[in-house]
């Protein structure tokens, strides 16, 4: 496949969200590659698990990704994600199994049973938050840095963009909000497609919780990279937003712009490329 459709892929994954454009002014154009490359793969694994509705078509693509990633460490990429990332030294340097895991905790994700409660939910994404965050982890920083802050950010930030495409995740069979709020709130999945004050309520009693625990990841020590450091802060910053408002889920989905956006998103990559300095000169 040629430079385009790897460009194409690229363009889509960064516009699909402010936030990700804004830290692409960041990087250089080596950076752009290996770790744009790197999250859009993820964003594909990620997709076949959230948003197609049928499990055994999400279990074929995923079958799929699993037989790409063996063949990419072989030196047989056929899609541009994989031969970008596996033509780079320093992703080609990542073990074999931490590719593996993340596409197998995928297909183990599409059996998992609704959550009764926010603590199952949060304990049922960590399986492939943590090795979603092992990958990223080595890709971004080169080392085998402690992960443990990176796959909690990971786990609460993919149920934040869960409650954000609400009506989209429930028409495909699946509840961004667990069991318990639904019953409290005495919602359906039907009736998360449509506004109401108890979908907003339940909204905003989901909020409060990951509020919660991702103001609790943000203080943990531990490397992230700049992509995750950026959704981190903007992600706290809408969920407090949301717990401030009558309507949260479209607190949730405002997008942030302006100066003090690009601001905070120098300060994560100065962040960042220090922490990166410090480990490759450890």
């Amino acid at each position: 496949m040629s430079d385009d459709a790897l460009a194409s892929y690229l363009s889509h994954w960064r516009e699909a969200d402010p936030q990700r454009a804004t830290a692409w002014l960041f990087l250089r154009h080596d950076e752009r590659i290996r770790f744009g490359a790197l999250a859009s793969l993820q964003d594909e694994w990620l997709k076949a698990v959230r948003d197609v509705r049928e499990p055994q078509v999400a279990a074929t693509k995923l079958g799929w990704w699993r037989e790409e990633v063996q063949r990419a460490a072989h030196g047989e990429a056929r899609h541009p994600l994989t031969r970008a990332l596996f033509a780079d030294a320093c992703a080609r340097a990542v073990p074999v199994a931490c590719w593996m895991a993340p596409v197998d905790a995928s297909l183990l994700a599409l059996t998992a049973p609704p959550p009764t409660d926010f603590a199952g939910q949060f304990a049922a994404a960590k399986p492939l938050a943590a090795a979603l965050a092992e990958l990223e982890t080595r890709v971004w920083f080169g080392v085998q840095a402690d992960s443990a802050r990176a796959t909690a950010v990971i786990a609460i930030l993919q149920l934040v963009t869960s409650l954000r495409a609400l009506g989209a995740t429930a028409g495909n069979g699946h509840s961004p909000l667990p069991m318990n709020l639904l019953a409290r709130h005495g919602l359906t999945l039907d009736d998360l497609a449509r506004d109401g004050e108890a979908r907003r309520a339940a909204v905003r009693d989901q909020a409060v919780d990951l509020e919660r625990e991702l103001a609790r990841a943000a203080t943990m020590p531990g490397p992230l990279g700049l992509f995750r450091a950026v959704s981190l802060q903007h992600d706290l910053r809408a969920l407090q937003r949301a717990l401030r408002v009558d309507d949260p889920l479209a607190a949730l989905r405002t997008p942030e712009r302006g100066f003090g956006s690009l601001l905070k998103t120098w300060r994560a990559a100065r962040i960042w490329r220090g922490y990166r300095f410090s480990e490759a000169q450890a």
